[in-house]
């Protein structure tokens, strides 16, 4: 079984925990596939501050999964660093799904 597998199993089962060290792996597609895996557990303390913690990733790719991710969270502590992050990020394609992120939140906030 590969680390994508181990993954999507790590996924399904909500170990956070286990997802968050695999977001800091060193392969740039297992860490793509754990941030996509704490989707299913996006408002866990454990999920948010790996992700948050990701949103300065030297990786465009990264940094926009990360923020996708965190479009499935709720809460001013999630829309405050995605604002901050709208001031300060270079990369258009990253302030585009910033903007989705927090309009994914507004959403769901009605």
């Amino acid at each position: 079984m590969g680390k994508t597998d181990k993954i999507n199993k790590l996924a399904e089962k909500g170990k956070t925990d286990k997802l968050a060290a695999l977001a800091k792996d060193k392969d740039r597609e297992v860490r793509l596939a754990a941030i996509e895996g704490l989707q299913k557990t996006p408002e866990t303390e454990a999920s948010l501050n790996t992700l948050i913690g990701m949103l300065d990733d030297s990786d465009v790719e990264i940094r926009k999964a990360v923020v996708a991710t965190l479009g499935y969270s709720r809460g001013s502590y999630v829309e405050t660093h995605l604002r901050y992050c709208l001031s300060h990020e270079k990369d258009e394609s990253v302030l585009e799904a910033i903007q989705e992120s927090l309009a994914k939140i507004k959403l769901a906030g009605k």
